[in-house]
């Protein structure tokens, strides 16, 4: 649980100057507020060539103190810990990322379920891809318009009820960002609302930081924006704002530090 100073300064961290309520208004601007300041980021995992330190105070000091991000076994661990200390109902769950492959993939995110009243909500900040930028509502079928952007969620097929599938309206393919397709519905996320441990998670970073996987082979970093996202990977800078994508690709290391430090508020 995080003390009164360590929550009003993760509250400024994602520019917020108020404590707010634990209501389902109050949770959506928390998660548009850190998904737009708090950058998904894989830098520190590629350079250290290591899983990071998930102890709490470690993810505070890295995220909030040095003004850092991380990636989900990091950012929703933390802000987990926020939501707790702000008085909601909050818990881990294990999650896969499908982002619209046919392929299964084995668990590798760590989400959040919120619940307010008798309804659960996934409240996801760590996600690295297209992710609802409010709270996601977790009743079957509707279609939820977030911030522009529709979701879907459904219990997935051949489960006791325990899977759910978050889908999402999208018009992309290859980099999930891209307009000039047409509108077509794609699984970006399984999540699993069967309790967990958080000592589940320390695991499954290790095995996600190994060589040969995207996060320790690569450097990624993403983050939201009032206009659309941005993203980088290994030198290419990637903008997309109001449905105009610019990419641009950064030769010398000096250009690539100057990036990540404009863009992103990264420093290393």
């Amino acid at each position: 649980m995080l003390n009164d100073n360590q929550r009003k300064a993760y509250l400024k961290r994602i520019g917020l100057d108020h404590v707010p309520e634990p209501t389902r208004e109050s949770l959506d601007a928390l998660i548009y507020a850190h998904q737009t300041h708090v950058p998904f980021e894989t830098i520190g995992v590629h350079r250290e060539c290591a899983a990071p330190d998930l102890s709490l105070d470690a993810l505070y000091h890295k995220v909030v103190e040095e003004g850092k991000g991380g990636y989900c076994f990091e950012l929703n661990k933390l802000f987990q810990a926020l939501l707790a200390s702000l008085g909601y109902d909050v818990r881990s769950v294990l999650c896969r990322a499908v982002r619209g492959r046919e392929g299964r993939m084995p668990i590798n995110h760590r989400g959040i379920v919120v619940t307010l009243e008798e309804d659960a909500f996934s409240a996801d900040v760590g996600f690295g891809g297209p992710m609802p930028a409010g709270a996601l509502l977790l009743a079957p079928g509707a279609e939820q318009d977030i911030c522009g952007e529709t979701y879907i969620a459904e219990i997935a097929e051949a489960t006791d009820g325990s899977w759910w599938k978050v889908d999402r309206i999208t018009k992309a393919q290859a980099d999930l960002h891209d307009d000039t397709l047409p509108a077509r519905r794609q699984t970006e996320l399984e999540l699993c609302v069967a309790p967990v441990e958080d000592i589940d998670f320390e695991a499954l970073s290790l095995f996600c930081s190994q060589p040969k996987t995207l996060f320790r082979d690569h450097e990624v970093v993403n983050l939201r924006t009032d206009g659309g996202y941005k993203g980088y990977k290994d030198g290419v800078l990637t903008i997309r704002d109001g449905g105009t994508k610019s990419v641009i690709e950064l030769v010398t290391a000096e250009a690539q530090a100057d990036a990540l430090k404009e863009h992103f508020g990264l420093t290393y």
